[in-house]
């Protein structure tokens, strides 16, 4: 029997196939409880997590990349640490993307991207969904079977937001590579960017579309 009291929640490989007992076990001693490994708080309440996800003010996601990995680059003083937050942001992982930055950055980033989301813009997003789920069921339907969310499922959704975001029809192939979502059977060796890539992705994102 599993001691959920002392499981690794972030490194145990015995939660992956089916985490819902952990769940179940941190929401039978209370809404919000502290792990102890990182100290982190695990939400598992829904008006807790509905709080926790609506207050900007008291929460930051300053760390919701990289969760307690690493460390925060300084020692928390007082119960308000906004000001230590901002000294520090260019100091943590991704500090410079949408889902690690809090209002008001975020809503003026995500203000800009709202442009992006015309009523026309989408029907035109629609239409080649409607196209891609065909050809991307294509690359897998002749052999009978397939791994659903490797075959379909990651390279569907990483090619309809590319799309939406303006990407080429020409570069999906490479986009699809770079991203670990490769066509079957692709030369991948002739796109292989792993030494542009590394361990953030987002780094060959950015001078892509910088570009």
């Amino acid at each position: 029997m599993t001691d959920f009291d002392t499981i690794d929640y972030f490194t145990d490989p015995s939660l992956v196939p089916d985490p819902h007992p952990y769940f179940d076990h941190l929401r039978s001693k209370c809404p919000v409880v502290q792990e102890p490994h990182y100290g982190v708080l695990a939400v598992t309440g829904y008006e807790e997590a509905a709080t926790v996800l609506k207050d900007s003010d008291t929460f930051s996601s300053c760390i919701a990349v990289a969760g307690p990995f690493p460390p925060l680059p300084f020692t928390p003083e007082g119960d308000d640490i906004t000001d230590q937050i901002t000294a520090h942001r260019p100091q943590m992982p991704m500090f410079e993307h949408m889902v690690t930055m809090d209002p008001p950055d975020h809503t003026n980033a995500r203000s800009l991207l709202n442009r992006l989301l015309t009523p026309s813009r989408l029907k035109e997003n629609e239409d080649f969904m409607w196209r891609l789920a065909d050809e991307v069921l294509d690359d897998f339907i002749a052999a009978g079977r397939c791994e659903f969310l490797t075959a379909y499922a990651k390279p569907f959704s990483l090619l309809v937001i590319a799309d939406l975001l303006g990407v080429p029809e020409s570069d999906h192939d490479e986009f699809r590579t770079v991203l670990g979502a490769p066509r079957p059977g692709a030369n991948v060796g002739s796109l292989d960017h792993s030494d542009l890539v590394g361990a953030n992705p987002l780094e060959w994102l950015d001078e892509k579309f910088i570009g």
